[in-house]
């Protein structure tokens, strides 16, 4: 009779045993970022991207929301954008039919290896800069955007009115300080007068307001260190006024030559 109780008792066990291994095994078969470095954060998706995590042989939708880790990589059609928001704040759009995989450098900076396609800097975060390997050439978030022709995204694809009320286009962005280069070059004339032999790029980052003003400016890299000259240029771009909307504060970048 006891062996009968406890052949019962152990039928049960293996029972919810195999009940637990039901449910369990299937969440974690889509929680890829369970217990792994985080590296980065799909914050935005338009049209189809495929997700190849590093600890799956499967493929898979990559969602809003996505956390991405170590080797993790994904690809986008050619309806698709994605903008990554790494730890530090910076923000890469992976452009239409690319293809990139997150890795690490060292434990506090992260790497996205463009392995088809393009890569926009949007925003290059707080402290240490993420990097960018392309065409086997290693670059920090700040350097790529200085020689990246294609640094301004084209993020104007949504043409309701709704959509332009919300938010202001990188297009839009850029033709704007592109009429300041008269400005900006009032700047570098000065510069010259004390220092002839001056020349380099700067890459001026900053943030507007839902008001249309501009606001927490940087120079957040440049080969001319003269304190009056990077002084006007942050002038320039405070007095530059845009039109005013009701989304979220836009943080971008905008590099500039001299020479």
């Amino acid at each position: 009779m006891k062996q009968n109780n406890w052949l019962v008792i152990g039928l049960i066990v293996c029972g919810i045993a195999l009940i637990l291994v039901s449910v369990v095994l299937p969440q974690n078969k889509f929680n890829f970022s369970f217990n792994k470095v985080s590296l980065a954060q799909v914050i935005e998706k338009t049209g189809s991207a495929t997700l190849f995590p590093a600890d799956s042989a499967a493929e898979y939708e990559l969602k809003n929301k996505t956390t991405l880790g170590p080797k993790d990589s994904f690809r986008t059609a050619d309806d698709a954008e994605v903008l990554l928001q790494f730890q530090n704040g910076g923000q890469l759009r992976v452009t239409p039919n690319s293809e990139v995989l997150l890795d690490q450098i060292n434990e506090s900076q992260a790497v996205a290896l463009v392995k088809a396609g393009d890569v926009l800097i949007e925003k290059l975060g707080q402290g240490s800069n993420f990097w960018i390997r392309k065409d086997g050439q290693l670059f920090s978030a700040a350097d790529y955007a200085l020689v990246d022709k294609n640094t301004h995204p084209i993020a104007g694809k949504k043409n309701s009115t709704t959509d332009t009320e919300e938010q202001i286009s990188q297009i839009e962005i850029e033709s704007i300080l592109s009429a300041k280069k008269t400005d900006f070059f009032k700047c570098f004339g000065q510069l010259i007068q004390r220092n002839p032999q001056a020349t380099g790029q700067v890459l001026l980052s900053f943030t507007i307001e839902k008001s249309g003003n501009t606001n927490k400016i940087e120079i957040s890299k440049t080969d001319i260190n003269d304190a009056s000259f990077k002084s006007c240029l942050v002038e320039v771009v405070a007095r530059t006024q845009f039109r005013s909307f009701s989304g979220p504060p836009i943080a971008t970048v905008f590099p500039l030559r001299f020479e």
